[in-house]
């Protein structure tokens, strides 16, 4: 993108010949990137920590906006009613200028942002990992990796990679204050690599295998797999979060907070839209289980639901669904209320 800003400069953007477009492929390619990646959209919006790299990025942003008024004004007046506004000649080049200027204070936001990110990641996670041996949950970390993905689908990953671990963070929860910010975040993933490292039985790959293999026999298709395997995960969950509960003070508040934001928003009775009924069915499957996790967890830790807002939600979902539905939610309702520490293989 700041090689692209050449393309900004009066005698240059408007430079005739196919080299005359190479800076406006730099600049609009480095900007679909980032919108590609969500990054943009990521320290834009959303609650967050204030950090000098955000505003930077929030400034320049609306730099860019206020600088291509004078071009949409032409266009969109051409158009419309075949008349040029006041100062046309004049305004154009000065907005093209405060594009460019928007375009390099974003980039040195960016840049900030992305040096600082694995520092933040790093102490992060050493304190973490201190937390988690002063309450009696030490990890093996000379086999544990912790890296950053900003195409994760969640917060946060962990899975066993031969004999090591690795634990994948989105750019999000760095700075994020959702869910109840990065630290819940690392010792969450942490508490799953402690699960795999003690060979808890709810997070023996080899068991989850002897499970999955057949079920996806039946239906190959992968976004039917995909499914099957995200609601096999919720169970290895519950025992993440009781861990979790018990190494970070405050977590319970911060969980609950989460939780009932998410029913809040309605995103729990947002069925599924997909244009195939199969498709729309194990949509709201997976619907039902996502609720069903989020109700039982708070009942299990006795977590208030104020205003009875899980509950309205989830009755509401149920009654547009039809009856095995509350059949399923019944089953898997019970199903983590009694998972216990002592569950056996």
């Amino acid at each position: 993108m700041l090689a692209g800003t050449t393309g900004l400069v009066p005698g240059i953007w408007v430079a005739s010949g196919w080299y005359g477009l190479i800076p406006g492929g730099f600049l609009f390619g480095g900007l679909f990137y980032l919108m590609w990646t969500g990054e943009l959209a990521r320290i834009l919006f959303g609650p967050q920590t204030k950090r000098v790299a955000r505003t930077l990025v929030v400034r320049g942003k609306q730099a860019i906006f206020i600088g291509t008024a004078p071009g949409m004004l032409r266009l969109y007046g051409g158009a419309l009613f075949a008349i040029e506004y006041p100062y046309q000649s004049l305004a154009e080049p000065i907005g093209t200028i405060v594009i460019g200027i928007g375009t390099v204070v974003l980039s040195i936001g960016l840049i900030l942002e992305w040096k600082r990110l694995p520092q933040v990641v790093d102490s992060s996670a050493r304190k973490a990992l201190d937390m988690m041996k002063e309450s009696g949950f030490g990890l093996d970390d000379s086999r544990l990796w912790v890296g950053i993905d900003p195409m994760l689908d969640n917060l946060g990953k962990s899975y066993p990679a031969g004999d090591e671990f690795a634990i994948l963070l989105h750019t999000g929860s760095v700075y994020g204050t959702e869910s109840g910010g990065l630290y819940q975040t690392i010792i969450h993933e942490m508490s799953h690599v402690y699960l795999f490292q003690k060979k808890h039985p709810s997070h023996i790959e080899r068991t989850f295998e002897e499970v999955y293999d057949p079920i996806v026999e039946r239906f190959p298709e992968g976004w039917k797999s995909r499914a099957i395997r995200a609601v096999m995960l919720y169970p290895p969950e519950v025992f993440a979060e009781d861990l979790t509960f018990k190494v970070l003070e405050g977590s319970k508040t911060s969980w609950a907070k989460a939780a009932l934001e998410y029913f809040r928003r309605r995103r729990a009775i947002r069925k599924s839209l997909a244009i195939s009924s199969k498709r729309r069915m194990w949509g709201n499957a997976m619907l039902l289980v996502r609720n069903c996790y989020f109700q039982s967890v708070m009942e299990r830790y006795q977590m208030a639901d104020s205003g009875a807002i899980v509950k309205k939600a989830n009755e509401k979902l149920l009654s547009s669904l039809p009856p095995i539905a509350s059949t399923s939610f019944d089953y898997f309702h019970r199903l983590f209320l009694e998972l216990r520490d002592d569950i056996t293989v």
